[in-house]
């Protein structure tokens, strides 16, 4: 950001975080900003930097996966190739269906850049308000928690919401899929929120909290969960 965006040093912290809050991402709070910027730089070096050999096989993971009679997709903000890695990493390519990603949401068009007067106007008005957003200039990347972002990647796997499985580790995610009539299991808690069908304090739990997705003798479209809701495709983001 200091060498490639020429943002203050000073700043980043703040607007990284400002950003992210308010976005989803950095990166799309940057773009939304003005900034322009090679996507596929921007995650090369954010991702680039990463301890990927910190990352163990998941055993127990891969287990559940297999043995889940139903389709699973991954759906993430980040870039294939970080996905591709962390998969690989944790033992799980063969696990899913297909990824939905970065590449998969978003163009590579790119609009113009605001001067740095009106981006730290930005700052100080996301540091002013405590909900923003609805005043905030709208980026041209399609991420999640952006409800757009959720129903492109329901479109581009053709699955039903209303059958679906959706998982994820953020409040704001569960809280979007919910409102588009996804159901939801939030994963790292077990403290159920609000808009979650589900908390799962580790995904390892997952068989213990909805058994009824091995059932054996249950095709895909007959398989239901507590709530009487039938489950077509778990989409694990």
């Amino acid at each position: 950001m200091v060498e490639k965006l020429r943002i203050d040093k000073s700043k980043i912290l703040e607007l990284s975080n400002s950003l992210y809050k308010n976005y989803g991402t950095t990166m799309a709070g940057l773009r939304a900003i003005g900034y322009d910027f090679d996507y596929d730089d921007y995650h090369n070096f954010v991702h680039g930097r990463l301890p990927y050999e910190n990352i163990k096989p998941d055993s127990i993971l891969r287990s559940l996966l297999l043995s889940l009679p139903l389709r699973k997709i991954i759906f993430t903000n980040a870039d294939k190739l970080h996905a591709a890695r962390a998969l690989e990493r944790l033992g799980l390519e063969d696990c899913f269906e297909g990824i939905i990603c970065f590449e998969s949401l978003n163009s590579t068009n790119r609009d113009n850049i605001n001067d740095n007067d009106e981006i730290f106007d930005i700052i100080r008005y996301l540091s002013d308000h405590e909900n923003p957003v609805s005043g905030l200039p709208k980026t041209p990347i399609v991420c999640k928690p952006s409800e757009t972002a959720i129903l492109k990647a329901l479109e581009i796997a053709n699955i039903d919401p209303q059958r679906t499985l959706f998982f994820d580790d953020s409040v704001r995610n569960i809280q979007a899929g919910k409102r588009i009539g996804l159901n939801t299991v939030l994963v790292g808690t077990s403290q159920r929120v609000k808009f979650a069908d589900y908390a799962v304090e580790n995904i390892h739990n997952l068989k213990e909290a909805l058994p009824e997705l091995w059932d054996s003798e249950a095709k895909p479209e007959n398989v239901r969960y507590s709530g009487k809701i039938s489950v077509e495709t778990p989409v694990i983001a």
